[in-house]
């Protein structure tokens, strides 16, 4: 009996298993399939007995009832505000994010290009719009065979920019078909959903990398130069060196008011800091003078060496570039 029992529940599960994706999308009533004329009901038989006029207030009229196409009952799909302080919305056609233009680096057309290309779905450009060959719609709930080609567009404001996605064409088993206002939802905001997850998620790997990189130690020496000037030597390459002075120079009271990341230049403000600020740091209070400072990074093979001028861009020497440089370097091996 347990026996017969564990193989009926086998069974029962796994035909909820391979329910197909035709009824996913069909409600399981059958009201479209019942018979559309109504029931005749044969009068009461009276007995001699006088019954009251039957009203007709209350009668079913006799009407043929017409039979309509399957109806999609999947919930429908919605654009998510994914990317903090945007907005978006569904206008009929097009499923839209609107966003802040100051994040337009990272949720463009280039990106969504790269997209593509990484899922291997072809397109092609029309000015700032993108164009997709017939693709799978990505959704395990479809019929076989569904295919669309989308449209993406971005925009761009002054203080905002935008990025859309339409429904151009649907078809199924090669034929092509209308596709309804839900369909147009539903794909659109699945798509555009996608793509800007996918971005979202990229662009917060690379900041967790960025910030590992940012927050560990490097290894460092003072030494001179090519051009006889004393510089602090590190052991890491430019992008990374770079990345740790900028949050390193603060720390010793030089404040950054200009950059110049493609030569390597810094532009500083110096502001001098407590006796007992330096003693923390692990140096001697440096007799350097308040005022405009300027920081050189160079490559050199795995290497860089970075080198601190004053504002006629003499470098910095003797005692007060050893302790400038010390204390930098202190910070940097934390």
């Amino acid at each position: 009996m347990k026996k017969w029992l564990l193989t009926a529940a086998m069974v029962a599960l796994l035909s909820a298993c391979s329910a197909s994706n035709e009824s996913k999308q069909q409600a399981g009533d059958n009201y479209q399939k019942s018979n559309p004329e109504l029931p005749f009901f044969a009068p009461l038989a009276s007995g001699g007995v006088n019954l009251p006029t039957q009203s007709a207030e209350y009668q079913l009229p006799q009407v043929k009832i017409a039979k309509t196409e399957n109806v999609d009952i999947r919930p429908p799909s919605i654009p998510l505000a994914i990317i903090n302080g945007s907005i978006t919305q569904f206008d009929g056609e097009r499923a839209l994010i609107v966003y802040e233009s100051n994040k337009k680096q990272v949720y463009n057309l280039k990106q969504i290009e790269r997209l593509l290309k990484e899922q291997e779905i072809g397109y092609y450009l029309e000015g700032k719009k993108l164009v997709t060959d017939w693709t799978e719609t990505g959704r395990v709930d479809d019929l076989k065979n569904t295919q669309i080609r989308y449209q993406i567009e971005e925009v761009n404001a002054r203080q905002a920019n935008a990025l859309t996605v339409s429904v151009l064409q649907m078809k199924r088993d090669d034929t092509v078909f209308t596709p309804s206002i839900a369909d147009k939802q539903r794909y659109a905001s699945d798509r555009l959903n996608q793509f800007v997850g996918e971005l979202n998620s990229t662009y917060q790997k690379q900041q967790q990398e960025l910030r590992r990189v940012q927050s560990s130690p490097i290894q460092s020496a003072i030494a001179t130069d090519s051009n006889g000037r004393t510089a602090l030597v590190l052991n890491a390459p430019f992008e990374k060196a770079w990345h740790r002075l900028a949050s390193a120079l603060p720390t010793l009271g030089f404040e950054i008011t200009e950059e110049q990341g493609a030569r390597g230049i810094r532009e500083l403000a110096y502001k001098p800091l407590s006796q007992e600020e330096w003693l923390r740091i692990g140096t001697q209070l440096p007799e350097l003078e308040k005022g405009d400072y300027q920081m050189q990074l160079a490559a050199a093979g795995r290497q860089s060496a970075v080198v601190i001028s004053d504002e006629k861009k003499t470098a910095l020497s003797g005692k007060q570039a050893q302790i400038i440089y010390q204390a930098l370097q202190n910070v940097l091996a934390r």
